[in-house]
């Protein structure tokens, strides 16, 4: 061969194989939480992406085999390659892990308010974290052609013939898929569960070759797995039975101790009060709220550690007195994967974890028909309080069809009624600063907050309104907008403090927000003339739906001390929780009036959204005939962990470790029960079966009863 295409074709492989290395390796991409690195995965990988390039190169020289032509080509194969590469970087950095086939449903969701911002933050990652790096291959090769000269090129005809092309075209498929099976075994022996596959495939199999084979529907481990597992009933009816813990008695795998579904108050930790009021002779929490109406309100974005900071620890005067009276759950952990926001809710709802790498409310949907193609049978807790004469309303201040809920909320949650964007007229609406549809509605006596949903201040006032509409209680869910990652349209910038830290820019936005989640949460109990609408026949639960997305280091900086990477994501998957039951006497608190809560205290163990599920069923009385679920009991002391469906990092109390990774852990000298591990697991496997398998929950709840 001439010595130009020789170097061509060097310059090709070795750059675009150097870039799998990049987006491979934490020390190279900050955003990806790998597996433990291995020889045996490294060499797999870099085989498999060897001969992936080689296989495109050699499919060009079946149609060109002009060196200038042949160089045109290759850059443009390298310019998509990377492109791709620097997509899959702001996947990864958005949503934890990297992209599949099955993510696509995400971006089926309207996009106004939340793409603005992202232009400017993806600006930042291509020349502030250096991810204009990923492009150096094709920079590169323009170059290489700008020094040789298409004169010069064009005169070079590549003597290669059909034979060879296809032997080596035929030699790269065969490596391709013996690297494929390579990986297949070792993913077995690893952690088989779906939710990692693609961060374990373009690890140990190679970034190009992963998503060439997911172009195709090849069956993989995952799927026979589960398909094994659904087919041996018997072996599936003991793993349900054994984590369900809808019964008297069951065993925790944690501490092997016995727990049952009736928590009396003499099992409850120390540091939570109940009103001696709320309960019957034998002190059961059992159905101590039957009757009551629920206001269970999911909350965007909102991190526990903006209650612990120093920076913000003049900030939040209503909430910190809320808390007071309230149960303060300091130890509440997001559970979330791909579907983020709808996956908090899909747990909360159903007591299931999302699987991590799609989202349910867009599965088995016909986005052309506007039909799901399978209704998912599944229990919830709208349909368990529809069961016992209650109105069941969502309000959300975004699209109906944002996340597909107008379709999800009545057919899978089985909601009565569901208030979206479309339902609350704003007669301001308007275009401006890029947005379609910009919605105005004040939050102090002479401001307006301007944002492309319905503010959280109108929807407070619905929450508070809709108590009082009917005479049958009431279960309401309503879920708030702000502050939504890229953190734009907060209402204040005269936090001129925040400066005095050396933030991102990104990380400062979110922390402005403070005040309005101040406001906003108080606007649920206080109306904006200042009268105290607190009802005393409802139940308040606030929990968050997932962390703020932060991952830069700036948490150590707003600590003041220096954190692991591990405790850092541990902080960062921490949200605020609490419960609060108001009694009818008034109490004057910092000058604040409030309601005195009949349930207070703090929860110093860890605990999740699945855990609100089954603590709901069990605190409001309600008959589930038998059907499972898989939480402790909020208030109990009984311990649990919290699995982070897009990383699968495990929380307990004390601990955290990585199932990717079990070295990967806090405190370091924590030590990783193989039995625990095991049956995390297990459990997960099984979550997932549960959750995407219709109608296999209630054939095991019917078989297992």
């Amino acid at each position: 061969m001439n010595q130009d295409t020789v170097l061509l074709y060097s310059l090709y492989l070795g750059l675009n194989l150097f870039n799998t290395f990049i987006v491979s390796h934490k020390a190279l991409n900050k955003y990806i939480v790998p597996f433990k690195h291995t020889l045996k995965g490294e060499l797999n990988a870099f085989l498999g992406n060897l001969f992936t390039l080689n296989l495109f190169g050699f499919i060009i020289l079946f149609f060109v085999n002009n060196l200038y032509w042949y160089s045109i080509a290759l850059v443009i194969l390298s310019g998509t390659l990377n492109l791709l590469l620097f997509a899959l970087n702001i996947f990864n950095l958005y949503f934890g892990n990297a992209f599949t086939r099955d993510s696509i449903d995400i971006f089926k969701n309207p996009v106004n308010g939340i793409s603005k911002g992202l232009s400017k933050e993806i600006f930042n990652e291509l020349f502030g974290y250096y991810r204009i790096i990923l492009f150096i291959p094709s920079i590169i090769l323009i170059l290489f052609i700008s020094f040789i000269g298409q004169s010069n090129l064009n005169q070079v005809v590549i003597p290669i013939n059909d034979l060879w092309i296809f032997i080596t075209i035929f030699v790269s498929l065969f490596i391709i898929f013996l690297a494929w099976i390579n990986y297949e075994k070792m993913y077995l022996k690893d952690l088989t569960i779906k939710a990692v596959k693609s961060t374990y495939g373009i690890q140990n199999f190679g970034v190009y070759p992963f998503y060439l084979t997911i172009l195709f529907k090849f069956t993989s481990i995952p799927e026979l797995l589960v398909k094994s597992k659904k087919n041996n009933f018997t072996e599936l009816s003991k793993e349900y039975i054994l984590y369900n813990k809808n019964a008297l008695r069951y065993t925790n795998f944690i501490n092997n101790k016995e727990y049952g579904n009736d928590l009396v108050y003499s099992k409850m930790p120390k540091s939570i009060r109940i009103d001696s009021s709320l309960f019957n002779a034998d002190k059961s929490l059992n159905g101590i709220f039957a009757g009551k109406n629920l206001v269970l309100v999911q909350m965007e974005s909102m991190s526990r550690f903006l209650l612990d900071i120093p920076a913000l620890k003049n900030e939040f005067p209503f909430i910190r007195v809320l808390l007071e009276e309230s149960v303060d759950f300091t130890e509440f952990y997001s559970s979330v994967g791909l579907g983020v926001s709808s996956d908090a809710e899909i747990t909360t709802l159903t007591g299931l974890y999302p699987t991590g790498y799609n989202s349910l409310y867009w599965s088995n949907f016909n986005y052309f028909e506007k039909r799901y193609k399978i209704k998912m049978d599944l229990a919830t807790l709208p349909k368990h309080f529809n069961n016992h004469g209650y109105n069941t309303k969502a309000i959300h201040g975004d699209y109906k069809r944002f996340y597909n809920r107008e379709f999800a909320y009545p057919d899978i949650m089985g909601f009565q009624k569901f208030f979206g964007l479309e339902d609350f007229p704003d007669k301001k609406a308007s275009k401006r600063d890029g947005i379609i549809e910009m919605f105005s509605y004040e939050y102090s006596c002479d401001k307006h907050h301007i944002t492309p949903w319905i503010s959280d201040y109108q929807l407070a006032d619905k929450v508070r309104n809709e108590i009082n509409t009917f005479n049958k209680p009431t279960f309401l869910f309503p879920i708030t907008m702000m502050p939504h990652t890229p953190f734009e349209f907060y209402p204040k910038k005269d936090k001129a403090y925040i400066e005095e830290y050396d933030l991102k820019e990104l990380t400062k936005k979110y922390l402005r927000f403070s005040d309005y989640y101040d406001e906003v949460i108080k606007r649920f109990f206080i109306d904006e003339n200042d009268n105290l609408m607190i009802d005393s026949n409802t139940v308040y639960l606030f929990y968050g739906d997932h962390g703020c997305g932060i991952k830069n280091g700036d948490i150590s900086k707003l600590f003041q001390r220096k954190l692991s990477l591990i405790e850092e994501r541990k902080i960062l998957q921490q949200l605020v929780c609490f419960l609060y039951v108001p009694g009818s006497k008034e109490i004057i608190k910092n000058g604040t009036i409030i309601k005195e809560g009949l349930v207070k205290g703090k929860q110093n163990l860890v605990r999740g959204h699945m855990d609100i599920y089954r603590s709901l069923i069990e605190l409001f009385g309600l008959i589930t005939n038998k059907d499972a679920y898989f939480g402790v009991h909020l208030l109990s002391n009984e311990p649990t962990f919290v699995l982070d469906n897009k990383l699968q990092d495990v929380i307990m109390d004390q601990s955290m470790f990585s199932m990717r990774n079990r070295k990967i852990k806090f405190p370091k000298y924590n030590v990783i029960d193989d039995k625990i591990f095991e049956n995390i697991k297990k459990f997960k496997i099984l979550n997932d079966i549960l959750i995407e398998e219709n109608g296999v929950q209630k054939e095991l709840d019917s078989t297992c009863q």
